[in-house]
């Protein structure tokens, strides 16, 4: 069972209004939902006063204290051990699977520079994806032994040849970079390089950079969804809590940074667009 909590800020632009709603004091609902096999336990606290019981919640929360389904804006007491649920894994692979779908949709698959950088070497199993639409790839990897097998099959069923290399320079003359982890280094990009990732860098990089995505959430399972959640979070519960695995197949409609957003065809026609 997943569990959710929404805090709704019970406030009035009138004063007597708020006085009332103070004396009331916070209340505490519980929803339980299902659908396709999953059960979400929803637990809603309309706030009305300043304070909340952080120890009254933990007893209705219980054991998933530690990986709690909720809103960044939330502030949680670690003194208790509560912990928000981090959305990492399942961002990355969104950042994949959009990535697969550009490449295989681009008319000219051979001219296209692809490089894939992952320093810790947990994402090998995309390189002979890729070589099945790209034969310029290049695999930037702090940890190359985890990538030989990878390697050696797409050499053995698509007949490429991947430049694996630990230098990061390898990436300044990519068209299509791909980190699927968040990037926390300084990466000599080009400027008119496209990059997705899977969560927003920490340094600035040159280029296009997408670290952000919508997709429609399947059917039924949008009905569990708290309404101030994002598609892309509450579907990353859904596949590392719920076990709901298909949902890491899912090709993102749309992607984002700060200012502005794409479409697979809208990348396609931009990376195309630069002379390929």
């Amino acid at each position: 069972m997943l569990t959710a909590l929404t805090i709704n800020e019970i406030k009035s632009d009138k004063w007597y209004i708020n006085l009332l709603e103070r004396l009331r004091g916070n209340s505490v609902k519980t929803e339980i939902k299902s659908a396709r096999g999953v059960v979400l336990r929803h637990i809603t606290v309309d706030k009305r006063c300043e304070r909340l019981d952080w120890e009254l919640l933990d007893s209705i929360i219980g054991a998933q204290r530690n990986h709690l389904i909720c809103s960044d804006s939330i502030i949680l007491p670690k003194e208790l051990g509560f912990k928000r649920f981090d959305d990492s894994r399942f961002r990355s692979l969104l950042s994949l699977n959009l990535t697969l779908k550009v490449i295989s949709k681009l008319k000219n698959k051979l001219d296209l520079s692809f490089a894939l950088f992952d320093p810790e070497g947990d994402f090998p199993y995309f390189v002979p994806e890729a070589s099945r639409y790209c034969s310029d790839i290049v695999a930037v990897t702090d940890n190359p032994e985890k990538y030989e097998q990878a390697v050696q099959t797409a050499a053995d069923d698509n007949g490429a040849s991947i430049q694996l290399t630990q230098s990061r320079d390898r990436l300044m003359d990519r068209t299509l970079i791909t980190s699927p982890a968040q990037i926390r280094e300084p990466l000599p990009l080009p400027g008119d390089s496209v990059t997705l990732t899977g969560k927003a860098p920490t340094v600035c990089l040159a280029g296009l950079v997408y670290f952000d995505y919508h997709f429609r959430m399947p059917n039924m399972f949008d009905r569990l969804k708290p309404s101030e959640l994002s598609e892309v979070y509450f579907s990353a519960a859904l596949f590392t809590k719920a076990r709901q695995h298909e949902l890491g197949s899912i090709v993102p409609t749309t992607c984002f940074n700060f200012s502005s957003s794409q479409t697979p065809r809208s990348l396609c026609e931009f990376i195309a667009g630069k002379g390929l």
